[in-house]
């Protein structure tokens, strides 16, 4: 039997045909024959995974039904013109990578088996919430084409109940006062600023990333922000060490936080940057599992939950200027700071105790003196 599918290589072993991906001079054993579905499924695993440039080869141009025609279809609807500039940015990195390696694939074509396919691709073992991005963007394709298109789409939304592999870790640490105070004095003004923005309103970087100096009202000191993940409106009161800088700044366009080229910082470039700068700065943590860590831009936000509730903050307090919709994450820093006072109080107890011990030893080492002991 004749196979025509490229790579693959019949071996007979007796009276029983076996066959195999090969390329460059790997060998990957394909279960079944030709035209099964185990068979075409680790063929299109082999492809994806070791010929990519085939699998673009192999597909069509754009044609209606496709990934590439819903990905252009979804950036000329409503939906795509209702998104911050970050989040396309952050859409526009999982669509660049479904045009690529599957661009040319029919939506009707996807089902589950797919998707779990593309979720497991070895070029996502370190890299699971990419993964489960990539997933999420396939699932929001599909319910744009069935709602807003006439293209039939067979059965549901394939991408429903399909496992996520990333693991969320602990939470962002937030900075420690000796990190805050030598990267204030870093020599990089823009990453500077970026800090201040996300330490003194509490925002998330690609809020920050946002902020334009007509959002900022000098007279009432409060800066307007959209945030992106909620939709939440927020006026968020500029504290003066964040007044103070501001003043320092010159208004070079738009936004307060303004890139070398001349527009917005992306706020992938944000983490980078900083992460990089911590980690300079000689500062690191760990994680439960012992995983070694830098600092983020997301611990400047629990640092500003934590500070806030440090110094009294009621929940809907700190909800009101974080913008959290549900108690659940400022109920955690009002434990982080409730742990911290009790650690500290646990200190002070136990230096006395040794205070204590250390007189009534000086007391017993004494001649000669009636022995009263500190506290009888």
């Amino acid at each position: 039997m004749k196979i025509n599918l490229k790579y693959v290589s019949p071996e007979l072993r007796g009276k029983r045909t076996y066959y195999n991906f090969r390329r460059n001079g790997m060998r990957i054993p394909l279960p079944g024959a030709p035209g099964t579905r185990e068979f075409q499924d680790a063929y299109d695993d082999a492809i994806s995974q070791h010929a990519a440039e085939l699998r673009k080869r192999m597909r069509g141009n754009g044609a209606r039904g496709s990934i590439d025609w819903a990905i252009i279809a979804f950036k000329k609807s409503e939906q795509w013109e209702g998104l911050s500039d970050s989040t396309r940015d952050v859409y526009n990195r999982r669509f660049d990578w479904l045009r690529e390696n599957y661009g040319g694939e029919l939506m009707a074509a996807f089902d589950r088996r797919i998707i779990k396919r593309i979720r497991n691709l070895p070029a996502f073992r370190d890299r699971t919430s990419v993964a489960d991005a990539i997933v999420d963007r396939i699932g929001a394709l599909w319910n744009f084409v069935d709602e807003f298109t006439d293209v039939e789409l067979p059965g549901i939304n394939p991408t429903l109940g399909v496992r996520a592999r990333h693991e969320a870790g602990d939470p962002h640490p937030a900075w420690p006062e000796e990190l805050c105070k030598a990267f204030e004095a870093y020599p990089h003004s823009r990453m500077v600023t970026a800090y201040f923005l996300m330490r003194y309103t509490g925002q998330r970087r690609g809020d920050c990333c946002e902020m334009k100096w007509s959002d900022f009202n000098q007279a009432t000191r409060e800066m307007f922000v959209v945030q992106e993940k909620t939709g939440t409106k927020v006026w968020v009161p500029a504290p003066q060490r964040l007044l103070d800088h501001l003043r320092t700044l010159e208004h070079d366009g738009d936004y307060i936080l303004m890139s070398p080229k001349g527009d917005r910082y992306a706020s992938t470039s944000i983490t980078n940057l900083i992460c990089g700068i911590t980690a300079e700065l000689g500062f690191a943590t760990t994680d439960s599992k012992g995983r070694r860590r830098g600092y983020s831009p997301h611990g400047l936000r629990h640092l500003c939950g934590a500070e806030l509730t440090e110094a009294g903050c009621s929940t809907d307090l700190v909800m009101s200027i974080l913008g959290h919709k549900t108690e659940k994450q400022a109920r955690r820093y009002q434990e982080q700071a409730n742990k911290r006072r009790m650690a500290h109080e646990g200190n002070r107890r136990r230096e006395e105790m040794y205070a204590r011990q250390e007189r009534n030893d000086a007391i017993d080492a004494t001649s000669n003196v009636r022995r009263i002991k500190v506290g009888d």
